[in-house]
């Protein structure tokens, strides 16, 4: 049994690549000598990223309500944040499903914490992030509120790097599935930065002059326990 977890737990990954010819099925994912302690750390995690995907979420919904955005990339990346993040809400409402229902023995080596295959069973494909460079759009007009909103998901953004890399320097962090989230969480959100960053730059007015304030990135109440583990967030105004 050992050995098979093990394997399963190699091949596994948050998004796999799914195709509608694919079987809807999910697989227990398992972890070894479960603690107390590893799931105060899956817990602890998910009462921060919940919500603050949450608010990722309220945060775009103002942006196209406010109607006062131009950017195309922006809104590619807007609608992607929406779709992909709104199924990672989902994952992590499974997971501390799993984590409630956990109870320990001696006997049981393997503690079950999540379900390998979300995506195929949800018929979730992440929708991809648009180009960085501006010169696939020709026409990416940028207005005063795409650099807002991308200012303000800018910060958002890097609350959520420091909560996943937080999780991965945790010796008690040992869910699989959290870690592979987290590293997905990293390598995804990195990237959009840089694009946010590259729209702002490209914005032919006064960037700087462009103010946001706190009450415009929303879902940052869970970050307070990670700010006091040594985390830092960088000032946009």
């Amino acid at each position: 049994m050992t050995a098979a977890v093990t394997s399963a737990q190699a091949q596994s990954v948050i998004e796999p690549d799914y195709t509608h010819e694919k079987p809807l099925a999910s697989t227990a994912w398992y972890v070894p000598q479960f603690s107390e302690a590893n799931k105060k750390a899956d817990l602890d995690f998910i009462i921060g990223m919940r919500p603050h995907h949450a608010g990722a979420l309220s945060m775009v919904n103002d942006y196209f309500k406010d109607k006062k955005g131009t950017s195309v990339r922006l809104a590619a990346l807007a609608r992607g944040i929406k779709h992909n993040q709104s199924f990672e809400i989902s994952m992590l409402d499974k997971i501390e499903h799993y984590m409630q229902m956990l109870k320990y023995s001696k006997d049981a080596y393997f503690k079950k914490v999540a379900d390998q295959g979300l995506a195929q069973k949800n018929e979730f494909i992440r929708l991809p992030m648009p180009p960085i460079q501006s010169i696939f759009y020709y026409n990416d007009h940028i207005s005063e509120e795409d650099v807002r909103f991308a200012k303000a998901m800018i910060v958002h953004h890097e609350g959520a790097l420091i909560m996943a890399q937080d999780y991965l320097d945790n010796p008690d962090a040992n869910n699989g599935y959290l870690r592979q989230m987290c590293l997905d969480i990293l390598r995804d959100q990195k990237q959009e930065i840089a694009l946010m960053h590259n729209i702002i730059k490209q914005y032919k007015g006064d960037a700087d002059a462009v103010k946001i304030t706190p009450d415009m990135i929303h879902g940052m109440d869970g970050m307070m326990h990670h700010m006091n583990m040594g985390g830092s967030m960088k000032h946009h105004h």
